[in-house]
C-alpha cells in the first residue's frame, strides 16, 4: 500500500497532514495557517491524462482568511494519477441552495485522508473518494 506524497505542506508533524486530522487543518511549507472550515469549496477540475490529475480550489472569504493568506486566499489541491473511487451529488443540497441563495453550497464538511492514499471530501453539495500517490498544496491570489 502506498502512502501519498505531499508536496507544499510543513513537515512538522504536529502541523502537517495526518491521518487523524485529514486535510482538514494543517499548514504549509511557509507556515501558512490552513483550516479548511473557513473555507468554500468552489471548483473541480478533472484532466484524464497521463497521469489523470484532480485539482480542488477552495477560497476565503475575506473576514475569514488568516493574516498570512490575505493576499493569497485561493487554497489549491493538485492531486497527480488520481483514481477516481465514487463522485455523488446531494440532490437535497442542491435544492436548498436553490431555494436559499445564502445557503452555502461548497461548506466543507470534512476532507479526510486514510494515511495511505485514500481521500474522502464532503461538501453541503458533492461526496467525492478517490486515491492519489501525490498532493501538492498551494495558495494562490483570486484571479
Amino acid at each position: 500500500m502506498s502512502v501519498t506524497e505531499f508536496v507544499g505542506v510543513t513537515e512538522d508533524k504536529n502541523r502537517g497532514v495526518t491521518p487523524n486530522g485529514g486535510l482538514y487543518e494543517f499548514w504549509t511549507e511557509d507556515s501558512a495557517h490552513v483550516y479548511l472550515h473557513d473555507t468554500q469549496f468552489r471548483r473541480l477540475t478533472y484532466q484524464p491524462g497521463r497521469p489523470p490529475v484532480l485539482e480542488l480550489e477552495f477560497v476565503y472569504a475575506a473576514r475569514w482568511t488568516p493574516p498570512e493568506l490575505s493576499k493569497t486566499p485561493v487554497v489549491v489541491f493538485r492531486f497527480e494519477d488520481v483514481r477516481l473511487v465514487e463522485r455523488q451529488e446531494d440532490q437535497e443540497g442542491h435544492d436548498c441552495v436553490t431555494a436559499h441563495p445564502d445557503s452555502p453550497p461548497g461548506q466543507v464538511e470534512l476532507f479526510d485522508w486514510d494515511g495511505a492514499d485514500l481521500f474522502t471530501l464532503h461538501t453541503f453539495t458533492l461526496y467525492l473518494a478517490f486515491h492519489a500517490p501525490r498532493a501538492k498544496v498551494t495558495v494562490r491570489a483570486e484571479s
